[in-house]
């Protein structure tokens, strides 16, 4: 083994449970530590599955605080509370904020769309109309688009089976038709302005809750829109943003019912409430219904995460050799030290320490001198090498 070079296995670890990014798949996603913010996104989820009102749940905290690894963990269907018979079933749709988009209402817009996919879109229309005549699917579609152009373009999209129309309907939806094209169609006009690519949305998401005007909950589904990095609309100007946000409030307005929208916020100091409100807005502020809180962990709270990370099964699927702590690799004093020594206790600051000592004690062959631990001593070396580098 080359010297600094890590092997988990000699430490009784599968692999390192102490990365910075997140998996990409939420099958691999686990949850440890951290118990009463877990407790209550199962409350919000309990809620969603158990009742038909419109959720818009603002999740805010540090960078680093474990927001987007929430909206990874809630993913996987598997983690979500079961669902009752005559309950909702949750379907989560995650996206960003479009940061490299001059225009943030349009990048929004497309990014969803590309996120579903047009043919699942094609799909989610099919499905919500085919229960319906012509006449009753138009009424329920321009009840929630409020427009009849947008209306007959959707029951088209979900209806028509000709290869040549439907390439015509997808080019209309992303990015336009022109007059020959839109009057081949039988549609008046393009989806032209921001009010008119939220009302698409708005209609998609819809027919992927179902168009039954009843509130019966096993004839609809859960849909969860789940936003991350929302602090990146401090890119854009503020009449961008405000599209944007106007635009989420349109959304909502027009999903009242089996509809949750998380919002992940985060903030860079404490106390900076006026600033969300300020990038959010009055309307969509007023509209939210939960706020969720990522604290940074107390100490005692720190120690239980690291505890629970390295003797996940994901990660230690063996029992350790008698006489070593089951927060090995590190001695439960040593690592109250590198807690202490933090800034943040944030869960990525958290596994950014913990992996630097591995590291560290991996290049000094502290796993082969017979000692085999992070200790406190160990710790101390680390610190005042720290400290050296800083004055230099």
């Amino acid at each position: 083994m080359k010297t600094g070079q890590i092997d988990w296995n000699r430490i009784f670890l599968n692999g390192n449970p102490f990365d910075i990014i997140p998996p990409t798949d939420p099958e691999q996603v686990i949850w440890v530590g951290m118990p009463k913010l877990k407790e209550r996104f199962n409350e919000i989820f309990e809620i969603a599955i158990s009742s038909a009102s419109t959720q818009i749940v603002l999740n805010q905290g540090p960078y680093g605080g474990g927001k987007t690894h929430a909206s990874l963990y809630f993913r996987c269907e598997r983690n979500l509370p079961s669902v009752s018979p005559s309950g909702s079933k949750i379907y989560i749709i995650p996206i960003h904020i479009p940061r490299d988009s001059g225009n943030p209402d349009q990048g929004f817009y497309t990014e969803l769309l590309d996120r579903l996919g047009m043919t699942h879109v094609r799909e989610i229309i099919r499905g919500a109309v085919s229960n319906f005549s012509e006449a009753e699917a138009l009424q329920s579609l321009h009840k929630v688009l409020g427009s009849e152009e947008l209306a007959r373009a959707f029951w088209l999209f979900g209806t028509e089976n000709a290869s040549e129309k439907q390439a015509l309907l997808r080019a209309y939806f992303l990015e336009g038709s022109t007059r020959t094209d839109l009057k081949k169609l039988g549609i008046a006009r393009n989806i032209t302005k921001a009010q008119d690519r939220f009302r698409v949305l708005a209609g998609v998401l819809q027919c992927l809750i179902g168009l039954d005007p009843s509130r019966d909950l096993s004839r609809h589904l859960r849909v969860c829109l789940w936003i991350d990095e929302m602090e990146d609309l401090i890119y854009f100007t503020s009449s961008q943003f405000r599209t944007l946000t106007q635009g989420l409030r349109d959304i909502v307005d027009r999903l009242p019912n089996f509809f949750t929208l998380f919002l992940n916020m985060s903030l860079a100091e404490p106390g900076e409430d006026k600033d969300i409100e300020l990038l959010l807005g009055r309307a969509v502020m007023d509209r939210v219904t939960d706020v969720i809180y990522f604290p940074e962990l107390k100490p005692d709270e720190a120690v239980q995460y690291v505890d629970e990370l390295v003797n996940h099964p994901q990660y230690r699927d063996k029992p350790l050799p008698n006489g070593l702590p089951q927060t090995y690799p590190f001695d439960e004093t040593a690592l109250q030290m590198l807690i202490e020594d933090l800034g943040k206790r944030t869960p990525r600051d958290i596994n950014k320490q913990c992996h630097h000592a591995i590291s560290c004690a991996f290049r000094d062959n502290q796993f082969e001198q017979g000692k085999g631990i992070i200790d406190p001593e160990y710790v101390m070396e680390i610190q005042k090498r720290e400290i050296a580098r800083e004055m230099n």
